[in-house]
């Protein structure tokens, strides 16, 4: 199978994996519940914690949903991929 092919195929499967799972478990897997008063939220990236990213917004941490963060690098690996495989036929292109 050609390059571009398995890159369109990651891609897909991909976008598939991070938009199903965000619909049927939700974009934000867990968070903290704390209340703060007269709070101007500034996001911030707080670390990663396996395929899970955390953000802060000044007063509370969010956690995104691991399967959507792994569809969404399979959706980039597919990019790259794609991406490679036209480069090579350029570059064998008479």
């Amino acid at each position: 199978m050609d390059l571009e092919r398995v890159g369109v195929l990651l891609v897909g499967v991909g976008l598939a994996v991070a938009l199903l799972s965000a619909v049927a478990f939700g974009f934000v897997w867990g968070s903290t519940e704390v209340f703060c008063e007269d709070h101007d939220p500034s996001y911030s990236f707080a670390g990663v914690d396996g395929a899970s990213i955390q953000y802060a917004d000044g007063c509370n941490t969010h956690s995104v949903n691991p399967l959507v963060t792994s569809g969404a690098l399979l959706a980039v690996a597919g990019v790259v991929v794609g991406g490679g495989g036209v480069l090579r036929e350029w570059s064998t292109a008479d």
